[in-house]
């Protein structure tokens, strides 16, 4: 018999210096995802699945969840007494949430139950910034009333966005289910000491601003010498061609046009109301049949997969015969990183034509190109620095035009360290991973011009994907989702498992 509980564990204990380490402060990206939890848009939350061939281990997962609280993921927000200082993180030194369920979800619910616990609020500003849970899995026709035979068991840890990305998320756990050295949050400042620190902060995001401030008068200043060393006469303008720009077009490469031309799908909007909700769905692959595929068309897994999500975005309507933009998480955290978000976007534009030949050889070169090309200075002055948006309060932030949902984000986890596989302990069948907005409208997801966000995870034979579809006129409900996903691996010829 389980020892079931909602919470466990002591705060762990940590050491005190005479000299501690200088105050973590809170990147633009943690600034930016920390403001939605307070604010009109919606708060992100990361989630991953650990799907088990057996019941859940109780005692391991109290395990993992002190091991966590000891960890980065354990933090909470110090606000900063200095006006146009960043806030500090510090240790959470709250609770471990661990929510061991008693009853059981019947095997055809698992991805209903994975949403509910997606859609459980966090406040990472308190120091509330994950939830563990679990439940055991029986046979649909069984039901959960206790007495059915287990036949799995479903693990979720849901983490606040502004706390850890992907990679930040991964080393946290690795650490915890292997028992290494947490990287532990500093204490905050006290007193004095704190208020000199916020001072010096806001001091040097001035000077960020100030710098930038004096670039943008430098360019303009050049703009303006630039234009006015020519002045053209009326005889120059009559006598000069009246001639049209092009517009600038990547070559597509040498591939057979598809002569199937594919009609684009009647959705029907979808009512905007509380009761709408981002459909979601988690399927399992064949991880050799992916990597046979792959190469069959002159790829890897991670290209077919970057294919297959363009692809899908195509199905739904949009792009019609259009290159699909696809956006690559690029992690580019280094050994020991404290920072919450690292990660940077690569990003590639895919031709019709590729896509519609299924050319990966393609897909690879320019993915290839997008990855070399990640954190390269962009040239110019950037239009606003981030550290005038970081330092602006929240009434002035949340009136500034939220960033675009992108139209295709393809993560690839692609197969995690051993200690993220195992981290619930038993023998695991499949590890998810996927992204939420929670209590996203369809107003807020059509503003944004929201798309498809897509993770991909390989764990021994099974290869994971995990959809979210933030496109409610295109992809109105789960149904029209599950249709679309699986005729697209059906297209790949791989047989599909939904959750």
């Amino acid at each position: 018999m389980k020892d079931h509980g909602a919470q466990h564990g002591p705060e762990p204990e940590r050491e005190t210096s005479v000299n501690p380490p200088s105050a973590l402060r809170l990147q633009f990206a943690d600034d930016m995802f920390l403001r939605r939890h307070d604010g009109d848009a919606s708060p992100a939350v990361n989630q991953v699945l650990w799907r088990l061939d057996g019941p859940y281990d109780a005692d391991r997962l109290r395990d993992l969840a002190d091991g966590i609280a000891a960890g980065s993921l354990h933090r909470r927000v110090v606000r900063a007494r200095v006006p146009g200082a960043r806030h500090r993180w510090a240790p959470a030194e709250t609770l471990p949430v661990l929510d061991l369920q008693t009853a059981a979800v019947a095997v055809d619910a698992i991805g209903t139950w994975a949403q509910a616990q997606a859609d459980v609020p966090l406040d990472p500003a308190a120091g509330r910034s994950w939830r563990l849970a679990a439940a055991d899995v029986v046979a649909p026709d069984e039901g959960a009333d206790g007495g059915a035979a287990v036949v799995g068991g479903i693990v979720s840890l849901t983490c606040a966005h502004a706390v850890a990305d992907g990679a930040a998320l991964i080393d946290a756990v690795v650490r915890a289910a292997t028992h290494a050295d947490p990287i532990v949050v500093p204490a905050p400042e006290r007193g004095t000491r704190a208020l000199l620190a916020d001072a010096a902060d806001a001091a040097a995001q001035a000077a960020a601003v100030a710098r930038w401030a004096q670039a943008k008068a430098r360019q303009a200043a050049r703009e303006r010498r630039a234009s006015a060393t020519i002045e053209p006469t009326p005889a120059m303008i009559e006598q000069a061609p009246v001639i049209e720009q092009a517009p600038v077009v990547e070559p597509a490469p040498v591939v057979a046009p598809s002569s199937v031309v594919e009609p684009a799908p009647v959705v029907e909007p979808a009512p905007d109301d509380a009761a709408w909700r981002a459909p979601v769905l988690h399927v399992e692959l064949p991880s050799e049949r992916v990597a046979e595929v792959a190469a069959e068309h002159g790829g890897t897994p991670n290209t077919w997969f970057v294919a297959f999500l363009a692809r899908l975005v195509r199905a739904t309507g949009r792009f019609p015969g259009q290159p699909v933009p696809v956006a690559l998480p690029v992690a580019t955290r280094g050994e020991d990183d404290p920072r919450a978000n690292s990660t940077k976007i690569a990003r590639v534009t895919i031709p019709a034509d590729v896509l519609a030949a299924r050319d990966l050889g393609w897909v690879r070169a320019s993915a290839k190109e997008a990855y070399a090309a990640v954190g390269q200075a962009e040239p110019g002055v950037a239009p606003v620095p981030l550290e005038l948006v970081q330092m602006l309060p929240d009434t002035l932030v949340s009136r500034l035009p939220q960033p675009p949902v992108a139209a295709a984000l393809a993560s690839n986890l692609g197969k995690p360290p051993e200690g993220y596989t195992q981290a619930p302990g038993g023998s695991v069948r499949a590890v998810a991973t996927l992204s939420h907005y929670q209590g996203a409208t369809a107003a807020e997801l059509r503003a944004a011009g929201g798309g498809l966000v897509a993770f991909c995870t390989t764990v021994g034979a099974a290869t994971t994907l995990s959809v979210a579809a933030l496109d409610p006129d295109r992809v109105a409900d789960a149904e029209t989702l599950r249709d679309l996903v699986l005729a697209e691996a059906d297209a790949w010829q791989l047989p599909a498992v939904p959750w």
